[in-house]
C-alpha cells in the first residue's frame, strides 16, 4: 500500500465478537491486545528474535558505562529490558516507556532487586523536557502496529533529543511476509487496517531516511529472513506461532471497523487465520523480513 494514501473510507457497522483487552491510551492507534495471552506471546517473540539476532541484545558497537542511562520505548512486558540487566553494569539506570501500564514488569523480582529501574507511561512522541541528552542507548522494537507517519517522524526526533552526543538508537521492525494466496489475502487486510488507522505498514522502508532527516549519522541496516515454513525447523514453528498470535490479535480492531471489506463475521476472520497458518506450515519458502536499524547521534 502507499502509506501516504489517506482517502476516506466507509465500512459496515461493527461486527459482534468475543473481545480481548486492549490499551486505552488517549489518541493511540495500537491494534494489538494487552492481556495475559499477549504477555505470553511477547515472551515467545523476544526469545525468537534473540535467536534470530544471534543472542545480541545491543547491536551497535556502543560501550555502556556505569553512569549511563538506557531507554526502552514500547517496553511492553519488559522482555528486552529484563534481559539487558545481565548485559550492562548494575549501576546503569534502565527506563521503560509504554502507553500501557498493565504489562510493565514493575513487580518482577529482578526489577525490585536492581532498584534503578524506572517506568513511565507515555509515548515516544512526547518525552519529558528534562530528558535532553540523557540516554546512551534508546531501543524500540515493533511499533509498526502503533505509530502514524507523523508520529514516526516526531518519535525519531525525540530519540535524537534525549540521546547523549555519541549515543545510539536501535530500532527493530518487520518488513514483508510471504507465503501464498491465503497469506496474500491477509496482507490485503493488513493494508486496509493500516490505511484506516493511518499506520505505516512499510515503515521499514522509510526509517533510514527518517533517521537521517532527524540528524543521525552512521545509519546502518541489518536484514534477517525468518523462516515460517515446513523446512525451517523449530525456529519456523516459533516464528509462525508468534506472528499468527499477533495477526489473530488484530481481530477486534478489524471487526469493530466492520471487517474493512475483507470479512463479515468473527468466524470468517478466524477461518482466514486458520487458512493462512496452514499455508505457512505447508509452504517451504514461507518467510518474513526482519530489520534492525541503528544510528548514532553526532558528538557535535
Amino acid at each position: 500500500m502507499s502509506s501516504g494514501d489517506r482517502t476516506p473510507q466507509t465500512f459496515a457497522a461493527a461486527i459482534e465478537h468475543k473481545e480481548r483487552r486492549y490499551q486505552s491510551y488517549p489518541g493511540s492507534n495500537y491494534v494489538l491486545p494487552s492481556d495475559a495471552a499477549e504477555k505470553e506471546r511477547l515472551a515467545l517473540q523476544h526469545n525468537l528474535l534473540l535467536h534470530v539476532l544471534e543472542n545480541r541484545l545491543i547491536i551497535p558497537n556502543v560501550v555502556i558505562e556505569p553512569e549511563d542511562h538506557i531507554l526502552e520505548s514500547g517496553a511492553g512486558s519488559g522482555t528486552w529490558l529484563l534481559d539487558i540487566f545481565k548485559a550492562v553494569p548494575g549501576s546503569v539506570v534502565i527506563h521503560g516507556l509504554d502507553i500501557e501500564p498493565g504489562l510493565l514488569p514493575k513487580g518482577d523480582p529482578a526489577v525490585l532487586s536492581r532498584g534503578n529501574v524506572q517506568f513511565d507511561i507515555g509515548s515516544i512522541t512526547s518525552l519529558p523536557a528534562d530528558w535532553d541528552s540523557k540516554f546512551r542507548l534508546v531501543h524500540q522494537r515493533l511499533l509498526i502496529a502503533a505509530l502514524r507517519r507523523e508520529e514516526w517522524e516526531r518519535g525519531i526526533a525525540e530519540m535524537f533529543r534525549v540521546l547523549t552526543p555519541g549515543g545510539w538508537v536501535q530500532l527493530e521492525e518487520l518488513g514483508e511476509w510471504t507465503a501464498g494466496p491465503e497469506t496474500a489475502k491477509f496482507t490485503a487486510l493488513a493494508n486496509s487496517v493500516a490505511k484506516a488507522k493511518d499506520l505505516v505498514i512499510d515503515c521499514a522502508l522509510l526509517i533510514p531516511d527518517m533517521l537521517r532527516r532527524a540528524g543521525f549519522a552512521n545509519v546502518t541496516i541489518e536484514q534477517k529472513l525468518i523462516p515460517l515454513g515446513s523446512q525451517g525447523g523449530r525456529l519456523a514453528v516459533d516464528a509462525r506461532n508468534n506472528w499468527m498470535g499477533a495477526f489473530r490479535g488484530m481481530k477486534t480492531p478489524v471487526l469493530k471497523a466492520g471487517g474493512l471489506g475483507h470479512v463479515s463475521s468473527e468466524a470468517e476472520y478466524d477461518s482466514m487465520m486458520d487458512a493462512m497458518e496452514k499455508e505457512m506450515e505447508e509452504m517451504p519458502t514461507a518467510e518474513m523480513q526482519y530489520y534492525v536499524f541503528y544510528a548514532q547521534k553526532p558528538l557535535v
